[in-house]
């Protein structure tokens, strides 16, 4: 038996079509719902605006005293 490896996307849309049509005729029902939208990501920053001291690279926590 030989494995199907590539459908076109035609084939693909004339299966799914099909498969859809036998869900509906055997009393399937297919609601249409509004989707929600996602709120926005924000890239969110290593450093805050109003911290105090800089690490300068080095561990967090230990303040860098200026040199």
């Amino acid at each position: 038996m030989i494995a199907t490896i590539y459908k076109s996307k035609s084939q693909v849309r004339q299966e799914t079509s099909d498969a859809l049509q036998q869900f509906l005729a055997r009393g399937g029902q297919v609601e249409v719902v509004k989707s929600r939208k996602a709120p926005k990501q924000t890239m969110s920053g290593k450093t805050t605006r109003n911290s105090s001291g800089s690490t300068g690279g080095f561990a967090m926590g230990y303040v860098r005293s200026g040199i």
